[in-house]
């Protein structure tokens, strides 16, 4: 049973007595990483109250380091700003960086401690989905993973002595380790994986799951040429296809022959020559197969008819010949490879490349037919991708949507143009996508997480549109559908029954599986701003996979929705494209950083509100974006809060804003606006002249630090809720130039 990551601050509560008047205050999120001199914002319930006392120290290095430090160690700071359910302190400027030990406690209450800094792994991911290899490659993910290159991983077997790995560079969100090649070292069998930032001695270490090892997957080396049944001139005659305006010889014969012939081997390489090889129907690959061709420029399949269209010139290539629909997919397996091919696929086609188990797509080049002729949108997948399923180094163009990722799948360095989607992500789980340049080909096309997605890294992505500003969403969350909207008792354990009966929308019922991946918010009352997991639900009766920490009562409202969150956003680029959404609708846990933008209209997170069910943006943090070229607004945003008696009032909260730049050639502002509670913007820089901070609507809970701007043509800070909001101007500063 793989460990559960901790949360992002350890909580650290002891018990009052019976006789404490006061409930103990009970920390549920703090916002980390964080500098010294920099806000920290807490979320949980009863932290405010008598004698509010804040205190904070920091851990030493050193592996015998007391945790939490001795008495000496602690310095009192001023609550910024302190309510029931948040808190906004300051981390002292005399601070080291390092993992910081944050105690709040109340007169007649057990204090709560917090460690800020401290790693924050949220899942692992391996060169086999949740299994590593000998010789392979092991990858964490999260937060607070990295203070300066020293980060290390330890292995720890059911016997024996643990095996200690350093890390590769890192960004701070993702490590990478290389595992041992060697068996007698890294031998079969379960490890619990722990990380360490290279803070806080012993105590920073924290557990990310269990990492099973096994042996790599055995591939037979046999190699079935699909020209062997035709003759010794087959290969000469296929090669001189490759002349322009020779067409493509039919070999679906030969091609289902050596598919046959690997299927009995119990798998081997299934080799295509120089040429280019016209196809009639599916190929259905056997499992442990590889599709292989001499090179991506030298092995072409096409499933198209009349003449092949590549190749310009005459009129006679442009004719759309009246074909029957093709086949779906046209490629299919539950475990194979493809890889130093290019297909050129139908026009008409609905999906190209399916894998339910393990797919390794590498080296492949995709192209439509008559691909001119596409109006809008268009449909169509190009790879849908099951468990365990890799696409590296590919050229891809899709009619419709790219590269599908499912659960554990890696999409890296490839080149996807998409008229609708590059790499749908909704529904996915454990999920890579990184150092790929993405083209929308669309005016409306999208790069979104639509529905439903968890632990999902997308960073180090180039992404372009080709109409400027008018790409529908260069990156986005969706929002989705919900099941219930109400009152809410915790039973028994890590169970609760609801008030009234949840409603399910008719594509997803109540035995769809999308509401094992859904979760329940309280959203109002005791216990707001706590989020669980649901296992299981029949009726009324909901389990979830652990207790809350502040059980729900009569006060407590709760919405289920399918969960969207734990995204790291981390160091793309995104030009001529409207939004670039760090959250819509339900999105828990996001972290957008070291991003560039060029030429977007807004970079925002928005909760979403319908009829029946509400979908909280939680836990949303910007830090170090570039945002140049244009009126870009920067954000976190709410809506009215009028759709329900039931709850009326935030959906986005406890959103962070950190050394956000807007560029002098950039004139647009960073806008906290609607019904939100709990934002931070701080050490953020404009340079244009007319940006400023602008507080907006019922927004409440607004801290602005330490920001910097460009000249007085205008207030710094403007809006009808700029009153309400706490200013720290003496730390304000003048922007210098980019």
């Amino acid at each position: 049973m793989p460990l559960r990551p901790l949360p992002a601050c350890l909580i650290v509560l002891a018990l009052a007595s019976p006789t404490q008047a006061v409930e103990p205050p009970v920390i549920y999120w703090a916002s980390d990483p964080v500098r010294p001199d920099e806000t920290v914002l807490l979320h949980g319930s009863d932290l405010s109250g008598p004698g509010l006392q804040v205190e904070v120290a920091r851990l030493g290095d050193d592996a015998a380091a007391a945790a939490p430090p001795p008495a000496s160690a602690w310095v009192h700071v001023d609550a910024l700003q302190a309510g029931s359910q948040s808190l906004k302190c300051v981390i002292p400027a005399a601070f080291k960086p390092g993992i910081f030990a944050l105690r709040l406690a109340l007169t007649g209450a057990a204090p709560a401690i917090a460690l800020l800094n401290a790693p924050d792994p949220w899942w692992l991911q391996a060169d086999e989905g949740e299994v590593g290899t000998p010789g392979g490659w092991l990858r964490v993910f999260g937060k607070s993973l990295d203070t300066g290159g020293r980060s290390m991983a330890r292995l720890e077997p059911a016997q024996g002595p643990p095996i200690t790995l350093t890390c590769t560079p890192a960004d701070g969100f993702a490590l990478r380790f290389d595992l041992p090649n060697d068996p007698a070292v890294l031998k079969p069998g379960p490890y619990t994986v722990r990380v360490h930032n290279g803070c806080g001695g012993d105590a920073g270490w924290r557990a990310v799951g269990t990492l099973r090892i096994a042996p790599s997957p055995a591939a037979s080396p046999t190699v079935f040429s699909v020209l062997e049944t035709y003759g010794p001139d087959a290969v000469a005659q296929m090669r001189r296809t490759l002349i322009k305006y020779d067409q493509p010889l039919d070999r679906t014969e030969g091609i289902h022959a050596a598919l046959k012939k690997a299927e009995a081997n119990g798998g081997g390489v299934v080799y295509f020559p120089a040429g280019r090889y016209a196809i009639k129907g599916a190929l259905i690959v056997p499992k442990h197969t590889t599709i292989r061709g001499e090179g991506m420029g030298l092995v072409s399949l096409w499933w198209g008819s009349g003449h092949f269209n590549l190749d310009g010139g005459g009129p006679q290539g442009r004719a759309l010949v009246d074909e029957p629909k093709p086949p779906s997919p046209l490629i299919y397996g539950a475990d194979f490879s493809l890889e130093d091919v290019s297909l050129y696929l139908p026009l008409e086609y609905d999906q190209a490349i399916v894998s339910d188990e393990r797919l390794r797509m590498q080296r492949v080049r995709v192209r439509i037919d008559h691909y001119w002729l596409v109006q809008g949108r268009g449909n169509g997948l190009v790879v849908r991708l099951g468990r365990n399923g890799q696409v590296t180094d590919c050229d891809i163009l899709a009619k419709g949507e790219g590269v599908k990722p499912g659960l554990f799948g890696v999409v890296a360095r490839n080149r996807i143009m998409a008229n609708k989607c590059n790499t749908p992500l909704g529904g996915s789980r454990s999920v890579i996508v990184e150092d790929n340049q993405f083209v929308s080909m669309d005016p409306t096309a999208y790069q979104n997480i639509a529905g439903s997605g968890r632990n999902i890294y997308y960073g180090h992505n180039h992404h372009e549109c080709l109409y400027a500003q008018q790409s529908d969403f260069s990156f986005t969350f969706d929002a989705s559908t919900g099941a219930y909207l109400g009152a809410l008792t915790a039973g028994p354990g890590a169970h609760v029954t609801l008030a009234g009966d949840p409603t399910f929308p008719k594509w997803a019922a109540e035995t769809s599986e999308l509401w094992r991946r859904s979760a329940i918010c309280i959203l109002a009352g005791r216990g707001a701003g706590q989020w669980r997991d649901v296992v299981a639900n029949h009726a009324r009766e909901w389990d979830i996979d652990r207790p809350f920490a502040t059980p729900p009562d009569a006060s407590s409202i709760a919405t289920i929705v399918p969960f969207n969150g734990r995204t790291l956003i981390i160091g793309n680029h995104f030009e001529d494209a409207n939004w670039v959404n760090a959250g819509y609708g339900t999105s828990i846990d996001v972290v957008c950083a070291q991003n560039q933008l060029l030429r977007c209209a807004d970079m925002m997170n928005y909760g979403v509100r319908s009829d029946g069910w509400f979908e909280p943006s939680w836990q949303v943090q910007y830090f170090d974006n570039s945002i140049t070229q244009g009126q870009t607004k920067v954000g976190s945003n709410g809506d009215d809060g009028h759709r329900s008696p039931l709850f009326a009032g935030p959906l986005t909260c406890w959103a962070v804003h950190r050394r956000q730049s807007i560029a002098a050639d950039n004139s647009g502002s960073i806008v906290i606006g609607g019904n939100i509670v709990d934002a931070v913007v701080e050490g953020c820089v404009l340079r244009h002249a007319l940006s400023a901070i602008s507080i907006d609507g019922l927004a409440e809970g607004v801290l602005c630090r330490a920001n910097a701007f460009a000249g007085t043509p205008s207030p710094h800070y403007v809006g009808d809720g700029a009153a309400r909001a706490v200013v720290d101007k003496h730390v304000d500063k003048p922007a210098g130039k980019p």
